[in-house]
């Protein structure tokens, strides 16, 4: 009898679960390009799914959105423009010459004014349809509703009503989707208006481009003509404010005598020759000063006899002359006679009369000296006091002409700034009605056929970038936050439990029949029954000796397991090996049942309760496999277990069979799994591939002894071949496409 301790001395978790935990957590620290491939093609259709509902949800708002239709025109800005009257001087309105001017002009063009002159010029106050498209502007969302039968929005009133505040939104309405576009670096302007009429977008962006170039021309008749009017305002006005100031000039030189510019001139040369006269005056009467001091000095000194030539007359020097004669005779009758002589006393007395009438005559000469030094000195005096008069003439002259020219020169700015106005108004008449544009349209904007927005090929492309993006995200957390075992290698990363291999669905590999069994039974050298042998292989090499006795169970019920132990069991069979399954699922008897022995005579319990060594056996018909069925239930309260009975049994057949395959119940559900596994060599566990979860696993494997833990694997049922190519294992089954071929 071979009857296993059921419980020993070792408590405690199996140290190989927390090893497992530690080595999942290293694996999925390395994220590699591979491993996120392997993610999206696991989650293949959750990508596939998000990318094709943003694609449908991309068409249907694309499908939504209001058509938008973008007409454009073109117009060019004439950098030289040549007027009929050509100016003499330099005009602001010159076309442009630099980028900052054509940037002026776009300002210009998306202005409110000039969108009110497009809603004046193109009768858009009055069309019922842009009136809608203004004040209920229609929405994604309005389309949708409306195309599901649901009214939006408000009622339109009539455009005539509320004019003002209608004709303001237009404005905006009309700036908000107009675009002004410099092509490239040259003057060419590209007006371009957004609206959801073809017709309609034409109209209003030939409007704009139509106003723009007649609008610069029309300014300048409207300057030109405003311009004329102020100026020949001005103009009367500076005339009359000329005149005034040249009568004013005339007056005052009237007033202050200087009828001539020439006034001035000649009282300062009038002064000039009163200084000349006054200089020769003043000389004439020094010299006659002197000639009078002289002249009387030489008589106090000397008497008349003393007196020289300056007081001297003619007649002194004709007596001087006879009393020198007197005295040359005296002299020489004095040496001849007496005193007493007559002829010397004669001579002596001519000489006395003589000298009387030189007195008389000196006396004369310096009266006359007197008078003439007197006369010069009244000269001069009248002299310096006519310089004097003609100086302070000169001085109020000067005043007089300091006013006369500030009034002469207000009098010429007058003159001058009227002329200048009258020859600005001049050229103004002569070039109004002459203004040429300085833009032209070149090309007229036409209603286009396709609409500008929605791009449903940019939209889709926006769309499937998203979707891909998002169902990438949504695959890659949904394939990081799945704890279903795929490969393997997720078997011994998580559960640090060995896996003994995968066992296929059988739908998913070439050649298979109708069922599990069948398929068996038909192909024993296809891939589902090399996947079994597969695994009984891996038990075989991992089991200790003697490994006679397997118990397949499962964590929770639907893994499987029964499938399992009946298929490997058949396939021991045809290998002429001597196989004995036991059903020991009290419960659903799903083995029984898959043979068709739940309904015998005997079964399990007759074994239990029998003391003999034979125990009751069936055998299949295709094989030489034997079968315990369970044929009725046991007794409420009834367990395989008890008194050792499970135990003595399996103690008895251990000798006459290879290999015993025990059918247990699920770990979880069931607490007499536990001791039923115990009484195997080995435990397998099946889990169904990517459907039960590692936790629920694990929490199954903390049931089991920790001995049994040790001598126990993992088998993944229900494998599909064709998608485990996509999940990146390093098993046999992640390449099975390369192999699939052999089995033919």
């Amino acid at each position: 009898m071979n009857l296993p301790a059921l419980y020993r001395s070792e408590g405690g978790l199996p140290p190989v679960i927390a090893e497992s935990a530690e080595s999942y957590r290293s694996s999925e620290e390395h994220i590699t390009v591979q491993f996120l491939l392997a993610m999206l093609r696991r989650r293949r259709g959750v990508l596939l799914l998000t990318l094709a509902l943003c694609l449908g949800l991309t068409l249907i708002w694309t499908s939504a959105l209001p058509r938008i239709y973008r007409a454009s025109a073109d117009v060019v800005m004439i950098t030289k423009p040549t007027d009929l009257v050509p100016e003499s001087r330099p005009d602001g309105t010159e076309g442009p010459t630099r980028s900052e001017d054509v940037e002026t002009q776009m300002e210009l063009i998306l202005s409110r004014e000039m969108a009110g002159q497009v809603l004046a010029t193109s009768g858009l106050l009055n069309d019922a349809a842009f009136y809608a498209v203004v004040v209920e502007p229609r929405s994604a969302i309005d389309n949708i509703l409306s195309s599901l039968g649901m009214h939006v929005g408000g009622q339109a009133t009539d455009p005539g009503e509320d004019t003002s505040a209608f004709r303001e939104k237009a404005v905006t309405h009309l700036i908000d989707r107009l675009n002004v576009a410099r092509v490239g670096n040259s003057f060419n302007l590209r007006i371009a208006f957004e609206d959801s009429d073809p017709e309609r977008a034409a109209l209003i962006a030939n409007t704009y481009a139509r106003l723009f170039t007649t609008d610069d021309a029309r300014e300048r008749a409207r300057t030109s003509r405003t311009a004329a009017r102020v100026l020949q305002t001005r103009v009367d006005e500076l005339r009359r404010a000329a005149n005034k100031a040249f009568a004013a000039v005339q007056a005052y030189r009237v007033d202050t005598g200087l009828l001539s510019s020439a006034a001035t001139s000649l009282t300062e040369q009038e002064i000039s020759t009163y200084n000349q006269q006054i200089a020769a005056a003043r000389a004439e009467a020094a010299r006659d000063q002197a000639a009078l001091s002289s002249a009387l000095s030489q008589r106090r000194t000397g008497g008349a006899d003393r007196v020289g030539e300056a007081a001297a007359s003619p007649a002194v020097s004709t007596l001087r002359a006879q009393r020198a004669q007197l005295v040359v005779h005296e002299r020489d009758l004095s040496q001849r006679y007496y005193d007493d002589n007559p002829d010397l006393v004669t001579v002596r007395r001519q000489i006395g009369d003589l000298d009387r009438q030189i007195g008389a005559e000196v006396d004369r000469s310096i009266r006359k000296l007197e008078s003439r030094a007197q006369a010069s000195g009244q000269r001069l005096s009248s002299l310096l006091a006519s310089r004097s008069d003609t100086r302070a003439q000169l001085s109020t002259d000067n005043s007089a002409l300091v006013k006369l020219a500030d009034l002469e020169k207000r009098a010429d700015a007058a003159q001058t700034l009227y002329q200048s106005y009258l020859e600005r108004y001049n050229e103004v008449v002569a070039g109004s009605g002459t203004e040429q544009p300085t833009a032209r349209l070149i090309s007229a904007a036409v209603a286009p056929l396709l609409p500008k927005s929605p791009n449903l090929a940019l939209h889709l492309a926006l769309g499937f970038s998203v979707g891909l993006m998002l169902g990438a995200v949504l695959a890659i957390v949904s394939e990081l936050s799945y704890r279903g075992l795929t490969t393997l290698d997720d078997v011994e990363s998580r559960l640090g439990i060995r896996g003994l291999g995968f066992v296929p669905a059988c739908r998913t590999v070439e050649p298979h029949s109708a069922s599990p069994l069948e398929t068996v039974r038909d192909h024993p050298d296809g891939g589902f029954s090399e996947a079994l042998r597969n695994v009984i292989v891996s038990i075989r090499h991992s089991a200790p000796a003697p490994g006679k006795v397997i118990a397949i169970t499962s964590a929770v019920p639907g893994e499987g397991k029964t499938t399992i132990a009946a298929c490997m069991g058949r396939a021991l069979a045809m290998g002429n090996e001597r196989v004995l399954v036991i059903d020991c699922d009290v419960i659903r008897r799903q083995l029984s049942k898959q043979f068709g022995l739940h309904d015998s005579e005997l079964g399990i319990h007759e074994a239990l309760h029998s003391n003999s060594a034979a125990a009751p056996q069936y055998q299949e018909a295709e094989s030489s496999l034997r079968i315990i069925p369970i044929t009725r239930p046991l007794a409420k309260g009834e367990r395989l277990t008890e008194r050792g009975r499970l135990q003595r049994t399996i103690a008895r057949l251990r000798d006459d069979f290879d290999v015993i395959l025990l059918d247990c119940p699920p770990i979880l559900p069931i607490a007499e799994s536990r001791e039923i596994v115990s009484l195997a060599d080995y435990v397998v566990m099946v889990v169904h591939w990517r459907r039960t979860m590692d936790r629920v696993v694990k929490a199954a494997l903390r049931q089991l002894p920790v001995r049994k833990v040790k001598a126990l694997g993992i088998v993944l049922n229900g494998v599909d071949m064709h998608k485990q190519v996509r999940f990146g294992g390093h098993d046999s089954a992640s390449f099975y496409e390369k192999y699939r071929g052999y089995y033919a």
